[in-house]
Order: C-alpha cells, then structure tokens, then sequence
C-alpha cells in the first residue's frame, strides 16, 4: 500500500513540476510578446516625434522666428 502511496506523490509531484514548467513557458512567451509590442509602439512614437520636430524646424525657419533674448526688453 505505501508503495502505490509513493508512486502516486511522484507522479503528482510530476505533473505539478510539468504544469509549472507549462506555465513558466507561457509566462515567458507573453512576456516577450509584450516587449516586442512595446518597441514597435516605442519605435513608432519616435519617429512620429522626429517628424513633428522637423516639420516644426522647417515652420520656424520658413516664418523667420529667431530667438528672443528673455532679458532684451
């Protein structure tokens, strides 16, 4: 009797130690999947940023604004 005891804790033992591999597994797909989201968003931003700046630059510089010295009055 002990020994099917034993048998059946190794074998749930097994399936926990299986179950939490699974799980890890899975955490680290998704953590991964999230990462990649997040530098193509990030990457995206960027760019759209660079590109308000330059159109911004290219505004400035068409309307001849220079900059004001804060203590020139």
């Amino acid at each position: 009797m002990e020994d099917i005891e034993a048998k059946v804790k190794a074998l749930r033992d097994e399936q926990k130690a299986t179950l939490d591999h699974t799980i890890e597994a899975e955490y680290r797909e998704r953590l991964a999947g999230l990462r990649r989201q997040a530098k193509m968003k990030e990457h995206k931003i960027v760019k759209q940023w660079a590109a308000k700046h330059l159109r911004l630059t290219k505004f400035i510089e068409q309307v001849g604004c220079r900059s004001i010295e804060p203590n020139a009055r």
